[in-house]
Parts: C-alpha cells; sequence; structure tokens
C-alpha cells in the first residue's frame, strides 16, 4: 500500500538513529548528542502520519488490526524511549533500546490489515485511548525488560571482574534500576488507567466481563505493583530484574496468546 512510504522513512530515520546512538557509544562526541533524539522524533513524524493514512484507510482507528496495533507498539515504543532519555540523560542505553523501535514498526509495516468492516465498539475516543494506554503500558514494559537484562548482565560481570569497553560505558547499575523504575511506573500507570477506561466500555458493548484479556490484564498490575512495592521495601536489584523479566513474559502472553486465541471480545479483525 503507497501510504506505507511514510512508514518505512520513519524506519530509515530510526536505524540512523541507531547508528548514531552506536558511534556515541564507542566514542562519545558531546556535540553530537542532539542527534540520535532527533533522528528518533523524526522517525516517529513520519510513523504518526502514516498511522493517521492507515486509520483513514480502515475507516477506524488503526490499531483494531495486528498490522496496525504492532505498528503503534514500535511507536510508542519510540515515544518511551524519548522519555527514558529526556528524564535520565543516559545516551549509552540507546544502542540496546532503539533495535525493538525498528524491529517492531518493521513488523507492524509488513503485516496485512483486514478489509472486514469495524466491529461495533472499535470507534470513538474513549476506546482510541483505552487501547492507546494499553500499548503504551507494553512498551515501557519492553523496555523494563531490556533494562532488566542489561542489569543482570552487568551486575554478573561486575561480580567476576570481567567487564568489557562496550559494558564500561554502560550506565551504573543504580542508574539501569531507576531507568527500570521509570519504565515500570509508566507502565503501570498507563494500563491501570486503559483497564479501567476498558471496563467501562465493556458494560456499554458486552454481556459478561468474563474475558480472558481483563483476567490478564488484571494479573499484570498485580505482579508490576507488587515488584515498586517490594523495592519500596528494599529488595535489591537482581531480584526486582527478574520479576520484571516474569511480568514481561505475562505481558507477551497476554498481547499474543490471549489476544489471538483466548479472548473473544478482543480478537484482532
Amino acid at each position: 500500500m503507497a501510504f506505507h512510504l511514510l512508514g518505512w522513512l520513519g524506519v530509515a530515520f530510526c536505524v540512523g538513529a541507531e547508528a548514531s546512538a552506536i558511534l556515541a557509544l564507542v566514542a562519545p562526541r558531546e556535540r553530537l548528542a542532539w542527534l540520535t533524539p532527533a533522528l528518533i522524533a523524526a522517525g516517529l513524524a513520519l510513523q504518526f502520519r502514516d498511522l493517521l493514512l492507515r486509520a483513514r484507510a480502515l475507516g477506524s482507528v488503526p490499531y483494531r488490526t495486528l498490522g496496525g496495533s504492532v505498528s503503534l507498539f514500535g511507536w510508542m515504543l519510540g515515544i518511551a524511549f524519548l522519555v527514558l532519555l529526556l528524564r535520565h540523560r543516559e545516551r549509552s542505553i540507546g544502542p540496546f533500546l532503539i533495535p525493538f523501535i525498528v524491529l517492531t514498526t518493521v513488523v507492524g509495516l509488513l503485516l496485512p490489515d483486514s478489509t472486514a468492516a469495524p466491529a461495533e465498539g472499535t470507534r470513538g475516543s474513549l476506546f482510541a485511548l483505552h487501547v492507546t494506554l494499553a500499548i503504551l503500558a507494553y512498551a515501557a514494559f519492553t523496555f523494563s525488560f531490556v533494562l532488566s537484562l542489561l542489569y543482570l548482565i552487568q551486575n554478573r560481570q561486575l561480580r567476576r571482574r570481567t567487564t568489557g569497553i562496550l559494558f564500561a560505558r554502560l550506565p551504573a547499575l543504580e542508574v539501569i534500576s531507576r531507568m527500570n523504575r521509570t519504565s515500570v511506573s509508566i507502565g503501570l500507570t498507563a494500563l491501570s488507567a486503559s483497564l479501567i477506561i476498558g471496563l467501562v466500555r465493556a458494560q456499554m458493548f458486552w454481556s459478561s466481563l468474563a474475558d480472558p484479556k481483563i483476567a490478564w490484564a488484571l494479573i499484570t498490575v498485580v505482579v508490576y505493583g507488587l515488584l515498586l512495592w517490594m523495592e519500596r521495601r528494599g529488595w535489591e536489584g537482581p531480584r526486582v530484574a527478574i520479576l520484571s523479566i516474569v511480568g514481561f513474559g505475562i505481558v507477551m502472553f497476554s498481547y499474543t496468546i490471549v489476544n489471538v486465541y483466548l479472548s473473544r471480545s478482543h480478537r484482532f479483525r
């Protein structure tokens, strides 16, 4: 489809951002610190325009289909990356996070869109807000997963005193922990709000709230809420990182298996 040209141009900008981030990691140059976020922002602007065109072609929000949902997921990953970058000022994390933006955006562009008419309840600003917040939460939890893996690898190498040049340039463990906390906090807040909005809408269009998607969303909220609560009670980094990884496994199960196969009301059309 012709309008995906903007999406592919957005991917090209994000690939350029990855190259810039790697260069900044290997040979840091302060005068080029703006380049990576600028390229990401340009890519996101193009992808947003592509999403708008996709919505016009579908006659509904673009993410009522699997391809549109994954495309928005990639866009939200970009937004979450910029938030982390602005909040913590740590450019060295870019080479590890940007590939997820590129990969999910490419998959979303390659997946075909459904030609079926929009189902009842997939129109309106409230539905759009519900899905947008849910996908923002998934994006934040994805980065929490990546940061947790980096924390465990960095922690293991520090204990073994085998750190190489690459990991020597990564932020301190305490900084990675703070970035992980920010990601989880964003994800938990967004998912909780999405769940509340979804329950309100479900009462309007569904005959029953007994849907697996609701149950797994509640489980996800409980797991990440427990993570933040236990961290405030003194849990150390490795245990928090492991629980973040477990939580991400639940998120991916909900986003894929539950959405596509188990839920009757959240199936992509």
